[in-house]
């Protein structure tokens, strides 16, 4: 299975030797919950992400950041303390959060705790000040081997001291002394992005390979496939099919995968490149061919417009910008596997009979047409 998201919510507490087993299996932490991002849509593009951990025994830092640590340690005074979310904290947020690219959480609390008002993780904060104010924190979990850092926060005036990476050297220099195993910083992205700053905090790290579900070294992750190209070869496959039949068709990116990842018992789309056969007959349903990342087959599916409580009206020549969808979709059962392209057509011409016979009003019989041209 390649979800290109994978969430995992806890209904409860999650122990120590629970938070270990999840990030040993790829997860990270954000909010209240787990997440498993395989490919992630960011800035308008898709970055292939990476989960990354150190081995604490091997690692050293470099001369250049033991020097960073030993200036802000002679210039600032720091604690460690169990996780607290005050006024100060949130008004460090607020500003800092300007810098968030996409939709930021409004609060640090709901960016921590979601809509519950407790964590249900074992939460620590590393709080940085200068003369006796607050001016960088950070938050990591713990579990009996491992730890997660989970955010770090500070005052832009204070860019110069690179404050975002000093927490993250002051959570290993923890980490180190409690006798963990291993640091999981987060993720980074085989592309250029702005998550990949976390690469400057070891020479040595492992990366967890979503296909033998092991952790290997990072210099091995350009021989593995990246998801999405993975995902982009089968497509090609399914537009060759197409192709032989001459069944016309546009290429669409599907920004609202995650949708179908948040709510996996829903009938939202989970896939993130689609193929729209260009047929029209039925206003509001479209056939596309995806890859399913849940059964890793090739599939045809009808599909409609998830709408709003709020609309009264669906203007469906709206729906794509002819490069991405504009709007959430939802699946129009059943959806059919095909391994050729034979597979492919048949299941095309059996699924216009099908929601032609259920999804169009039926014709007037001629007696019940007859009746009403007499009494007019």
């Amino acid at each position: 299975m390649l979800l290109p998201l994978e969430y995992h919510f806890p209904d409860n507490t999650v122990s120590a030797k629970r938070l270990d087993r999840l990030l040993a299996s790829g997860y990270f932490r954000t909010g209240n919950y787990m997440l498993r991002t395989r490919v992630l849509y960011f800035n308008d593009e898709i970055l292939n992400t990476l989960h990354i951990r150190i081995l604490l025994k091997e690692h050293t830092f470099s001369k250049s950041l033991q020097k960073m640590l030993q200036q802000n340690n002679k210039r600032f005074t720091y604690n460690i303390l169990p996780f607290n979310i005050t006024v100060e904290k949130e008004g460090l947020y607020k500003a800092h959060s300007k810098r968030f690219k996409g939709n930021a959480s409004p609060t640090l609390s709901s960016y921590m705790l979601d809509t519950s008002n407790k964590s249900v993780f074992n939460t620590y904060e590393i709080n940085i000040y200068d003369n006796g104010k607050l001016i960088a924190f950070s938050f990591f979990d713990i579990g009996i081997n491992s730890m997660a850092s989970i955010i770090g926060i500070f005052d832009q005036n204070y860019s110069k001291h690179s404050l975002g990476i000093y927490t993250m050297l002051l959570e290993i220099e923890y980490a180190k002394s409690i006798q963990l195993k291993y640091y999981y910083p987060g993720y980074v992205a085989y592309e250029p992005s702005q998550f990949n700053y976390k690469l400057r905090l070891s020479d040595r790290f492992d990366f967890y390979d979503w296909y033998s579900k092991r952790w290997t070294s990072f210099e091995n992750r350009h021989k593995k496939q990246k998801v999405n190209d993975f995902l982009k070869q089968k497509m090609q496959l399914a537009k060759t099919w197409l192709q032989n039949f001459k069944l016309p068709f546009q290429e669409l990116f599907y920004p609202y995968f995650y949708m179908g990842s948040m709510y996996p018992k829903s009938d939202c789309v989970k896939s993130v490149h689609h193929l729209q056969i260009q047929d029209f007959d039925i206003e509001g349903l479209f056939y596309i061919v995806e890859f399913q990342p849940e059964k890793m087959e090739l599939s045809l599916s009808g599909v409609t417009i998830h709408k709003y409580q709020f609309e009264e009206y669906i203007d469906f020549s709206e729906t794509n910008d002819g490069k991405k969808w504009n709007r959430v979709l939802l699946y129009l059962q059943p959806s059919i596997i095909v391994r050729n392209e034979y597979e492919l057509y048949a299941g095309y011409i059996f699924l216009q009979e099908l929601f032609r016979q259920h999804l169009l009003p039926p014709p007037l019989n001629k007696a019940t047409s007859q009746e009403s041209t007499t009494e007019e």
